[in-house]
């Protein structure tokens, strides 16, 4: 992996025709970078995607049934903090209104 970094610094480091913006990324940064695009699939969710079946995903997992898409689902809320967050206060609320009745 050290060689991907090395490569990707002398890339940055190169003058350019057009104008980029570069933010420097510090090494755990750039392996996380390398690991993401490493994990990324050709048939991933958008988060858009995943929110609009959030509710279903839930449903399934209470009700152990099946969905067709819920590996899908799950890769891409292994990757990715936001729509955790939205699953998360999916499951919260729900556990409220079920306290409440």
């Amino acid at each position: 992996m050290s060689s991907v970094k090395e490569t990707i610094h002398v890339l940055l480091e190169r003058p350019q025709r057009v104008e980029l913006t570069v933010i420097n990324l510090d090494d755990p940064s750039c392996d996380r970078l390398l690991q993401l695009l490493c994990a990324t699939r050709d048939d991933e969710l958008s988060c858009e995607d995943v929110f609009a079946c959030l509710d279903e995903y839930v449903d399934c997992l209470l009700n152990r049934s099946q969905m067709m898409n819920i590996p899908l689902v799950e890769h891409h809320l292994s990757l990715c903090a936001d729509c955790r967050d939205e699953l998360r206060a999916l499951q919260r609320a729900l556990t409220l209104a079920a306290a409440d009745d």
